[in-house]
């Protein structure tokens, strides 16, 4: 007789750090008859977490974000599954000085500990950076490096020993069950799934599929605006001053954010990760099995053409790296969503049916909290993540077409300067008031609100100031 289950009170789907934390923290919350589900095998089921760097910065100029960083450090920390390296972000223009000194400004809003550097004082952290070719720094001693395998599978066995957690590696989802009879407020309710090896009814599912999300989503008529996008990294080494600190990572982390690059020690090499190349995206359909992947699906064939500039400007800040040799290299994915937020909270469309996408892994314990809250209490007592409400979402954003142009924009500010009234260059004019042409006559500067374009000025005004 199977031991597959026929009904459960949540399904969860996806076992990568999101997963795992979510139903650690509802076992947490008191919840029971729980089941957890993935396609690929234990502990590493070959998603974006099985390829992830592992660190931490704390600081970032959106407060939920660094409170949801600051929150998940934390939870790292206390299942002793972190070690604080402390990172560096140096500066090679005076624009990004200036940056970080906005960050510094970030870090005492936030109560978050950082100190800004002299290019010697890198030096004295950092001994084989070239300080010659930097203004400055900006330290935070509290970065950290985290084990984000074995922390999904402590909140895994936790959920198993507190709360009886069901748990089926290489069990693929095939399809969800909605009850589309029409309810009062015009939704739909998921009432299961369909499994390659059963079927299950169920009251809540919890989508936290990473880069495969949206794929589940359109199951059940829904769109979690998300895709997957290449973060490229390569393992540098070995290199014996590394190699003498006897530890995973003796030196802090250097973020050499004006060549969107960053080095962070392992062991006795040396990772070296770029978000300097050009956007590339891809369709979930076109990611491989795990039969089918080389490495695992998310780890990518190498393309080193995309990555030889930002190598040789790593080498320009770390003479050292030009010696060694490259071990190990990938076109990593992860997720991207329009405005870069994540994608949390109950679906609009569809009661129950959860999202928990477009997370990365310094924020995975934290927004696993706040989902769980937010199933128990109706909404996030951790944290106001409004800002990442997958209801957010108006239906012009919700095609590839629109995620795909946005991606490609958003892409370079993941390590870019963004200024906090920055525009949008790409997919605007979705949704315009009714006095357009007019606004127009008078000078209208528009800045888009979602999807609205909204006057924020008009130049015909400009005598009166």
């Amino acid at each position: 007789m199977s031991d597959f289950p026929t009904s459960a009170n949540v399904v969860v789907i996806g076992a990568g750090i999101v997963g795992n934390c979510v139903v650690g923290h509802l076992a947490r919350l008191g919840w029971k008859d729980l089941v957890l589900l993935d396609k690929g095998p234990l502990p590493n089921p070959g998603g974006s977490t099985g390829h992830a760097s592992n660190f931490i910065f704390p600081v970032d100029h959106n407060k939920e974000m660094a409170l949801l960083g600051e929150q998940s450090a934390n939870q790292y920390r206390d299942m002793d599954l972190s070690v604080d390296s402390g990172g560096i972000e140096v500066a090679r223009t005076q624009e990004r000085m200036d940056e970080l000194q906005r960050r510094m400004t970030s870090a005492k809003a936030w109560g978050i500990e950082a100190h800004m550097l002299t290019p010697a004082e890198v030096k004295e952290l950092v001994p084989f950076i070239n300080a010659d070719v930097i203004l400055g720094g900006f330290y935070c001693p509290t970065v950290s490096v985290v084990d984000s395998l074995e922390t999904g599978t402590t909140m895994r066995k936790e959920a198993i020993e507190t709360a009886g957690l069901q748990v089926f590696a290489n069990t693929e989802v095939l399809d969800v069950i909605t009850d589309d009879t029409p309810r009062p407020n015009g939704r739909r309710k998921v009432t299961g799934i369909v499994t390659d090896k059963g079927t299950i009814e169920a009251e809540h599912i919890v989508i936290a599929c990473g880069v495969w999300s949206n794929r589940i989503a359109y199951m059940a008529d829904t769109y979690i605006p998300l895709v997957p996008a290449v973060h490229q990294m390569a393992d540098v080494g070995p290199m014996d001053i590394l190699a003498e600190t006897n530890n995973e990572i003796g030196y802090p982390i250097v973020r050499d954010m004006d060549t969107f690059c960053y080095e962070r020690q392992s062991s006795g090499s040396m990772e070296v990760g770029s978000y300097g190349h050009r956007a590339i995206l891809h369709h979930p359909d076109e990611i491989p099995s795990n039969e089918e992947a080389a490495l695992s699906p998310t780890e990518m064939p190498f393309t080193p053409d995309d990555f030889d500039d930002q190598m040789e400007t790593a080498i320009d800040l770390m003479d050292m790296l030009g010696e060694a040799e490259i071990k190990y290299a990938i076109n990593g994915l992860l997720s991207l969503t329009p405005d870069g937020m994540p994608c949390l909270g109950e679906m609009p469309d569809v009661e129950n049916l959860w999202s928990a996408a477009a997370v990365w892994v310094k924020e995975g314990p934290g927004m696993g909290q706040v989902v769980a809250e937010w199933m128990t209490y109706g909404n996030p007592r951790v944290i106001d993540s409004h800002g990442a409400d997958v209801a957010r979402f108006y239906d012009q954003e919700k095609s590839d077409e629109h995620i795909w142009a946005r991606a490609e924009e958003s892409f370079i500010k993941t390590y870019g300067i963004v200024h906090p009234s920055e525009q949008w260059g790409d997919r605007r004019h979705l949704v315009e008031g009714p006095y357009r042409s007019r606004q127009e006559d008078l000078g209208a500067e528009f800045f888009q609100a979602r999807v609205w374009e909204r006057p924020q000025w008009y130049n015909s005004n400009a005598d009166l100031v």
